[in-house]
């Protein structure tokens, strides 16, 4: 899954057609799918905005694909044009949740991911802004009609209107694929003290192909990686994992060489070496692999999938195959919250 949460991105979109649906889980074409609108940002260029074909009142055509909503465009801060789809929200929802899951997983994981899906778009909303969200996982992947399923639209509507909150208000939500046992303490990955996302233990995503990982890498682009500073302090000697939260999560991670040390926190690790080879914020061994006297690779090794705030989609995946409602799920992933209404 492919969430970061509390960050701002800019990325390009996924595409994919639609027709406009009510609210029956199928793929009739009578009418919009009512509800609140988000507005999301597809793609950008300089110059004018990538063209859309309108088909009728709640439909495009982009790239030789369909959408959901209205096409529309709007200079964005870095002087490009964007291409805007400004469609309902759960209309939003079918494409994002199939995205973000499978069809095949059980309905309550389904519905508990439309639910979390849901209150973070309104959380992003975006007054006097051009976009509230993107198409990729910089916020929550997006890529129209074709994107959808049976099965995701059915948990949309099975929800429709429902969102977690805390204290009266839509919560600040994340979520991401497996947390590797442990979901990560938004505060000590991103210094954002939310009482309702703090680490919990889940023994749920077990099941998950990432649940225990382990990745090479050639030690001179493990090196490229940290710049200049890694010139600095020679080659690298060892590698610590530093400050371990109630998690098992290392807050800063320590190269040390033959003429000084770097420290950065976990993730600026994870986001220099890159995310391919660092696969979560659960790192739990860096190891230097030699060739004679040099390093020559390096072995990194850890649990889980993502950053792990929030729902961890495979333990929502493991709870709903144990006969827990999407209730129930989001409440051991969100505890202190409850559901409301948007």
């Amino acid at each position: 899954m492919k969430r970061k949460a509390f960050v701002a991105g800019a990325a390009a979109g996924v595409l994919g057609p639609w027709s406009a649906a009510r609210a029956t889980g199928g793929r009739d074409v009578e009418g919009p799918v009512v509800g609140h609108e988000v507005r999301v940002l597809l793609a950008s260029a300089s110059g004018a905005a990538p063209p859309a074909e309108p088909v009728d009142a709640y439909s495009f055509r982009w790239n030789g694909r369909m959408y959901r909503g209205r096409a529309t465009s709007a200079v964005l801060p870095d002087g490009r044009i964007g291409l805007i789809d400004a469609v309902p929200l759960d209309a939003y929802l079918y494409s994002v949740v199939n995205k973000e899951l499978s069809a095949g997983w059980p309905a309550g994981a389904l519905q508990a991911q439309a639910i979390v899906a849901r209150t973070y778009a309104l959380t992003k909303g975006r007054p006097g802004k051009p976009y509230d969200v993107v198409a990729g996982d910089a916020d929550q992947v997006y890529g129209g009609m074709d994107a959808e399923s049976v099965e995701a639209r059915a948990a949309v509507d099975a929800t429709a209107g429902t969102i977690v909150t805390f204290a009266g208000a839509p919560a600040r939500l994340a979520f991401g694929s497996c947390c590797g046992g442990y979901t990560a303490d938004a505060g000590d990955l991103w210094g954002s003290d939310v009482p309702y996302l703090r680490g919990v233990p889940d023994p749920h995503c077990a099941i998950a192909p990432e649940y225990h990982w382990e990745r090479e890498t050639p030690y001179d682009e493990f090196a490229r990686a940290f710049g200049a500073r890694a010139i600095d302090i020679g080659d690298v000697q060892s590698v610590d994992l530093r400050d371990i939260d109630q998690t098992g999560r290392p807050r800063r991670v320590a190269l040390v060489g033959a003429r000084g040390a770097i420290e950065l926190k976990t993730t600026a690790f994870r986001s220099a070496v890159g995310t391919s080879v660092v696969r979560s914020t659960l790192v739990q061994s860096v190891r230097l692999l030699r060739t004679g006297n040099a390093p020559s690779t390096v072995a990194i090794a850890g649990a889980g999938r993502g950053h792990g705030v929030g729902l961890c989609q495979w333990g929502a995946r493991g709870m709903a195959q144990a006969g827990a409602d999407a209730a129930a799920i989001v409440q051991f992933y969100f505890p202190q919250t409850a559901l409301g209404r948007a």
